[in-house]
């Protein structure tokens, strides 16, 4: 049974007239300087011994020592001597102090002094020094202490959040790191004694954590990663509190595993646990899949403009949506390749750092839609926009950090750690927390940047001006600091991937703000950025002009795709949509093949176009090179196709026989179908760019059935026109178009309906041809084919015409075709009767 100090003799003890200068304990003299606690067992000084070194005593009741020795209380706390974590125990003895009550004895136990704060007083004082940073430190020092207690088959008996401390590094030390502690080892004993407390050493620690997060929760803001992680631990917290030890965390190594996961899925939500795919055609879109393992997985690194985008030049990637610009960016990435423990990244020529302009910035800078706004918050929106790249810079480094080769291969040790924090300190920390054991300077710079976003977003939302907000010259100073103390950033140029800069997701004056910090000609850096066609404003905000041929190229997705076709390159084109599938079906463990599955498109008239017009029966829309063909740089339809092909034929995990041509044939003219019928809610030109599609693509049927023959070398195919070719005599062709037919064009464009190439040059004289090519997963709904041969041939009127009349312009078109396919088929048959004739001759 414990004894405790009665009131009246923990009151006189703590009062400093009451107790006399010297106590003596073990034969040696303490001068006592000040009380500094008082629990239900004794009182804790702080004294000096004869050389000056500052002790704590802790004086007990004698009477809680009648049927135990305090001597064995020291030898078991002896085992503790080794450990850093633990305060090192001096020595104990009997002592006698006389009190204004009387003369008492008490066994005093001396520790080395342990400077610094208690857990509880930290967490009530300090509470903006509790993040999630400072939750798992504790986590990593609480796990230790509960292993080291394991291993020297002890338990603490009162391990309340009064007797762990939270210390600063001593004064003049290099080192700025704090560290925890435990204190008041008078308790100890053997793991085997059965204890009288409430609570053991693991209930204590999980109240510590509850404690933690609780003081984290109740702070008014908190940034993203801190949210993240507070939701995260919940369940673990219940865990460790888990009576059924069979599922209960209570192991210390298991412990700390799970609690520094959490704070890595926080900080990085891609980065989080693999969990696979369970069908092949989950995760349609790149924006869908949080994982970057999984990202890295499904990527098929034979995309035709690959080698194009992951360049060390700035560049514009263009092209239809689900063209794959969001896959390809988060692919190039540094980040999505850090899955890997060690060793080298995939062999990329850039250092990526990637944001979503949808999902990092569009919610908090889209209201900055006026002119007059984005003057007024023009240092704002820099301000932010860096520190969303420098979010990611310092989230990506804390990754490597955490890697076995930070220093052999990348050079990352803690001297660069140091410069960095540094480096970001000095421009957003606006309160130092303090730097605990095991909590990287990485990880505090990545929670100070969050910090900052938090503030700056705070005030941006009330519309207040921002004091001492970063410049454009921001990004280039970090960026001559990686490259100057990390040598892997000088071989691989360090690129900003900013994805989706549209303006439908950042309004036009936001952009021209932006332009100055991404048009900056820096050596240490350059931009690569998305956009939906037309999408990227290409002035800044002193109407400066970008040279998008000289110093940004435009990567046009659906451009190039088709231009395969005509490079004799469709090889190309065939080998990405094989690997599209092929990793997808790997991923979810599928036993079949893109090959052995869809086989390949064996038509006997020799192509689609002919199998078209000679047997509309048969099931034409079949194999890989068909599909692979009706893909416009849209990789979201093919892969729509594949799961359609997939439901409609029910394959599964275990099929492995080729799907017959009758599901294919259906599945693509099914998407085919609901991909056109998806034009008619689009905003605002909708209905319009449905009728125009609708006629055009009626158009190139018709053609296709009833015009006639073109020869291809030594055969004669049908006559495949899906594109329109206008001259411009002069200027862009959008200049002589009506306020309404420019609207509709543009729209036709920007959303990929017509796919715009590059211009030609004009038949009869130097002035340049506009050639649009109708996107080719529209053209199964109207039975027509895929590839290209002819086009439609007019000048601007006829492209007026079409954009106010589509129907009878096509019509208008259909009856010169018409007429042009008598003529040929007059033709063929006059060459035909020759042939006849001649082969009669030579038969006699």
């Amino acid at each position: 049974m414990t004894i405790e100090i009665s009131p009246q003799t923990a009151k006189e003890l703590f009062d400093i007239p009451n107790v006399p200068e010297f106590v003596e304990v073990a034969k040696k003299r303490y001068r006592m300087h000040k009380p500094v606690a008082k629990g239900h067992k004794g009182v804790v000084w702080q004294v000096t011994d004869e050389n000056s070194r500052l002790r704590a005593l802790k004086l007990a009741v004698a009477e809680d020592y009648v049927e135990r020795s305090y001597k064995e209380e020291i030898s078991r706390a002896a085992k503790l001597e080794a450990y850093p974590e633990f305060a090192t125990p001096i020595d104990a003895g009997p002592t006698r102090i006389k009190l204004p009550s009387g003369e008492q004895k008490f066994i005093a136990f001396l520790e080395t002094w342990i400077p610094g704060e208690t857990l509880d007083a930290f967490l009530k004082n300090r509470p903006e020094s509790i993040t999630a940073s400072f939750f798992g430190a504790y986590v990593r020092a609480a796990a230790a202490i509960l292993r080291i207690l394991e291993e020297v088959e002890l338990q603490h008996d009162d391990l309340h959040d009064r007797n762990i401390m939270v210390c600063p590094p001593p004064p003049g030390s290099l080192s700025i790191e704090w560290s925890f502690k435990v204190i008041d080892l008078g308790s100890l004993k053997p793991r085997s004694r059965i204890t009288k407390k409430q609570k053991d050493d693991h209930r204590h620690v999980v109240d510590h954590l509850i404690a933690i997060w609780n003081t984290i929760h109740h702070r008014r803001t908190l940034h993203a990663a801190e949210r993240r992680f507070l939701n995260d631990t919940r369940h673990l917290l219940r865990q460790m509190l888990e009576d059924d030890l069979s599922v209960a965390l209570r192991a210390p190594a298991q412990i700390a595993e799970q609690f520094e996961s959490a704070l890595t899925r926080s900080r990085n939500p891609q980065q989080s646990a693999s969990s696979g795919l369970q069908n092949p055609f989950d995760y349609l879109s790149a924006e869908h899949i949080a994982d970057d393992q999984v990202l890295v997985s499904l990527f098929a690194d034979t995309c035709p403009w690959l080698e194009q985008v992951s360049g060390p030049d700035p560049c514009l990637v263009t092209g239809p949506r689900g063209c794959g610009k969001s896959t390809i960016f988060r692919w190039l990435s540094l980040k999505a390749h850090l899955i890997k423990p060690a060793g080298p990244p995939a062999d990329l020529r850039i250092a990526g750092f990637y944001i979503s302009c949808s999902a990092d910035l569009q919610n908090r800078l889209g209201w900055i839609s006026t002119e007059e706004s984005g003057a007024r918050y023009q240092p704002e929106v820099v301000h932010y926009f860096n520190l969303i790249l420098a979010r990611e810079v310092a989230q990506t480094l804390v990754l490597i950090a955490g890697r076995h080769d930070r220093e052999s291969y990348w050079g990352l040790g803690t001297t660069q750690e140091s410069e960095i924090r540094n480096f970001f300190l000095q421009w957003f920390s606006t309160h130092l927390e303090p730097l605990l054991q095991g909590v990287s300077r990485l990880a505090q710079a990545v929670e100070v940047i969050e910090s900052e976003i938090l503030r700056t977003h705070l005030v941006l939302s009330k519309r207040r001006p921002l004091e001492n907000p970063t410049s454009t010259a921001f990004l280039g100073d970090l960026t001559d600091l990686l490259t100057r103390i990390l040598p892997r950033f000088r071989e691989r140029r360090i690129v900003f991937l900013v994805d989706d800069f549209s303006i439908h997701r950042l309004p036009a004056p936001v952009q021209r703000i932006l332009n100055r910090v991404i048009w900056e000609r820096r050596p240490s850096h350059i931009f690569k950025l998305s956009s939906e066609k037309y999408g990227a404003i290409l002035t800044d905000v002193s109407d400066a002009s970008i040279d998008i041929g000289r110093e940004m190229i435009e990567i046009d997705c659906g451009q190039y795709y088709i231009y395969l076709d005509e490079m004799g390159q469709k090889s190309k084109a065939m080998t990405f949509a094989i690997d599209l599938l092929n990793h997808r079906l790997r991923a979810a463990n599928y036993a079949g093949t893109a090959e052995s599955l869809l086989g390949r498109s064996d038509w006997p008239q020799g192509s689609l176009g002919r199998a078209l017009v000679e047997d509309r029966q048969a099931h034409n829309y079949r194999g890989m090179e068909c599909i692979a063909q009706l893909c416009s740089g849209d990789v979201s339809s093919l892969l729509q196709v594949y799961s359609a092909i997939f439901r409609l034929a029910k394959v599964d995990s275990t099929t492995t026989k080729p799907i017959p041509a009758r599901y294919q044939h259906e599945a693509v003219v099914e998407v085919s179908r609901r991909v056109l019928e998806n034009i008619r809610p689009a905003f605002p030109c909708g209905p319009k760019m449905h009728e125009v599609v609708n006629c055009f693509g009626t158009l190139v049927r018709r053609i296709l059935d009833e015009g006639r023959y073109l020869k291809d070398g030594d055969k004669l195919v049908p006559c495949q026109c899906p594109r329109i070719e206008i001259d411009q005599p002069a200027g862009a062709v959008t200049d002589h178009l009506g306020e309404d037919q420019e609207l509709l064009a543009r729209e036709l464009v920007r959303r990929a309906i017509f796919v715009e190439m590059t211009p030609g040059l004009a038949r009869h004289d130097s002035s340049t041809t506009l050639r649009w090519h109708l996107r080719r997963v529209f053209l199964p709904a109207f039975g027509a084919a895929l590839a290209k041969n002819d086009a439609i041939k007019k000048d601007l009127d006829w492209l007026k015409y079409f954009l106010t009349n589509p129907a009878q312009a096509c019509d208008d078109i259909f009856k010169e075709w018409r007429k042009k396919a008598e003529e040929g088929k007059q033709e063929e048959s006059r060459k035909r009767a020759e042939e006849e004739k001649q082969l009669r001759l030579i038969k006699e």
